[in-house]
């Protein structure tokens, strides 16, 4: 034992050249290549938006809490990314939805009357789990979700005038992430549930709202 600790000690120095040597080679690397895309909706800038997140009754049965949790990760995000935005404060939207059952067949413009904002965006949850399709034991995170943005209908309209529906200033494709990205791994069963659904609700943020500044993407 005392011959083989005697060897690894000698061996340290040259494992250390090594690394001493790839490491100059690692900071001298160039970074891969990147590309500036703008953002697709650019006028969130000094607004006031409320984030309303629809869930369906499995969804809210499951994850009591999803609504808030998007909302609160979206909101966080959307204060790092988008210049001068505030946001109606989550509780409040929440709130709102506890107390009009029929919040969802009311226009969205109706929400901006009620909210006092320049802009709602609703994000429809059509997927939120933490667990891989078809198993109960293998963790992974999943949100799939749609996301519209509507404006108040005009100053001129009546507060008394009844709303029919507008179209949305913006509207996105479905969106789709997952945490971890690429295949579900065994190894996350030793993280908590709950850290499982914040990093993925980060990272659904993140996309989301990536839609609505300027930022780079690698080039393909």
């Amino acid at each position: 034992m005392l011959r083989l600790a005697y060897l690894l000690l000698a061996l340290c120095p040259l494992l250390a050249g090594c690394n001493m040597l790839a490491y100059p080679a690692y900071l001298m690397a160039p970074e891969p290549p990147t590309k500036t895309v703008p953002a697709e909706f650019d006028g969130l800038k000094n607004k006031t938006v409320a984030i309303v997140v629809y869930a369906g009754p499995q969804t809210q049965l499951d994850y009591q809490t999803a609504q808030m949790e998007v909302a609160d990760a979206m909101s966080a995000e959307l204060r790092r990314k988008v210049d001068g935005v505030k946001l109606v404060d989550t509780g409040r939207v929440i709130r709102y939805q506890c107390e009009n059952a029929n919040w969802e067949s009311m226009p969205p413009e109706q929400l901006c009357r009620t909210f006092k904002c320049d802009y709602v965006m609703l994000i429809s949850l059509i997927e939120f789990g933490t667990r891989e399709p078809g198993s109960v034991h293998l963790p992974r995170g999943r949100i799939s979700a749609q996301c519209a943005v509507y404006a108040p209908p005009p100053a001129s309209q009546p507060a008394s005038q009844p709303l029919t529906g507008m179209d949305p200033v913006y509207r996105c494709e479905l969106i789709s992430v997952t945490y971890p990205p690429g295949e579900a791994s065994p190894s996350l069963a030793v993280r908590s549930d709950w850290d499982i659904r914040i990093q993925t609700e980060k990272a659904f943020a993140v996309e989301v709202v990536k839609r609505f500044h300027k930022h780079k993407e690698p080039k393909e």
